[in-house]
Order: structure tokens, then C-alpha cells, then sequence
């Protein structure tokens, strides 16, 4: 008998018990505006990993030499000699040879920009450099490189489509018949008046009357 009472107790207890479990915990929505106003700042961003440059011995270039550059029918051409293996290849702009790519050349500044895997360098002709590239170096490289290469292209297409073009007509005469006969007449005139050798063309009877009565001739005698 006791037992069932105390069950009836305990059933009677239990919602005032949940209540006030519930009015312990603390209520943070009413904190939520402070909290979205940030009172205490936002947190700063993680530092950027900065990844130092590749030295000329770290570079995968450290063991290639440009020895000459020249101007093909197909674009510009470099060559190349690897002193791992003491070998040597020729490259056009976008071949590859052992993995090693040909990005651009430039004639002018004898110099060229290789690439291997994500890596590119410059190699200089003359003084032998080599110039590692970063990523933002690269990034301005390729930008540049093919803007020239379209240009370049631009050009070959509008000389060859200069040479298919045949060759202009010969330009038409201004005067022809009785119109160059007239005009000739008026220069021979001009060139006697001025006291110049004149033409091999004779003067018609009208033309001597008007320059004896320009006092330019003597009179017939």
C-alpha cells in the first residue's frame, strides 16, 4: 500500500520537477542581438601562406642553356641544350621536348620562358640567365605571351592574304585623245613662256599668233 502511494507521489511531482529543470537552463535568444552586433569585433583572417621564390638553383632550368634563336616561316624557333645528358632540342612556341614546354619567345630581347609541370623560368641568350617566375610573374607571362601571339598570328594572316591578292591595275591615264593632245599643247605654251627648252611638239599657227602677241615670240618676218 505504501509503495502505491509513493508511485502516485511521484507522478504528482514530476511536471513541477521538468519545469523548473527547464527554468535553470539558460535562455541565450535573448542574447542573440548583442551577440549579432559582433561588440568585441570580428575575428581576423588567417595569414596568407607565403611560399618563397625558386632561386636559379632551384629552378627545374638550373641545367639548360638557350644557345641560339631564330625567325622560321612557322613563328620563332629557340634552341636549347641540357648540360644533364649534354643534349640539345629546337622548340617552337607550345612544343614540348622531355617535358619541358616552350611558352613564348621573344626575338628582340633574346630570351625565352620554358615550363615544366607547374614551374616556368626565363632563360636569357646572351648573359646565360635564368629567371625563375611566380605564380603572379606567370600568371602576367601567359596573359602577355598570348596577346602576342595573336598578334602575331593577326599579321601572318593579313600578309598572306596580301600575297594571294592580285596585283593592283595600272593606274589609268588622266588625259587620252583630243584631251591629252590639248593638254600638251597648254604645257608646251607654259614651258616657252617660262624660257624653257620646249617639247617636241610643233606649234599650231593659233598657238605662234598667241605668243607673238604675248611678246614671247618675235614676230614672223
Amino acid at each position: 500500500m505504501l509503495k502505491l502511494h509513493e508511485k502516485m507521489m511521484a507522478l504528482i511531482l514530476l511536471p513541477a520537477l521538468l519545469t523548473a529543470a527547464g527554468a535553470d537552463q539558460p535562455d541565450f535568444e535573448r542574447y542573440r542581438v548583442i551577440v549579432d552586433r559582433k561588440p568585441f569585433g570580428v575575428a581576423p583572417p588567417p595569414a596568407p601562406v607565403v611560399v618563397p621564390p625558386l632561386t636559379a638553383e632551384q629552378s627545374f632550368a638550373r641545367t639548360l642553356r638557350m644557345s641560339g634563336i631564330w625567325e622560321s616561316p612557322n613563328g620563332v624557333r629557340v634552341a636549347i641544350i641540357d648540360a644533364n645528358g649534354n643534349r640539345s632540342f629546337f622548340l617552337g612556341v607550345g612544343e614540348m621536348e622531355e617535358g619541358i614546354e616552350l611558352v613564348s619567345a621573344d626575338y628582340t630581347n633574346e630570351e625565352a620562358v620554358l615550363r615544366k609541370g607547374a614551374e616556368m623560368a626565363v632563360l636569357k641568350l646572351s648573359s646565360g640567365e635564368i629567371q625563375p617566375l611566380t605564380q603572379e610573374q606567370q600568371q602576367a607571362r601567359l596573359t602577355t605571351d598570348q596577346a602576342q601571339r595573336l598578334s602575331y598570328a593577326e599579321r601572318r594572316r593579313e600578309r598572306e592574304r596580301q600575297r594571294q591578292q592580285p596585283p593592283p591595275p595600272p593606274p589609268q591615264p588622266l588625259y587620252t585623245g583630243e584631251a591629252l593632245e590639248k593638254h600638251l599643247q597648254e604645257y608646251q605654251m607654259e614651258v616657252i613662256r617660262q624660257g624653257l627648252p620646249p617639247l617636241p611638239i610643233p606649234l599650231t599657227e593659233e598657238m605662234d599668233n598667241q605668243l607673238v602677241a604675248e611678246g614671247v615670240l618675235p614676230p614672223a618676218e
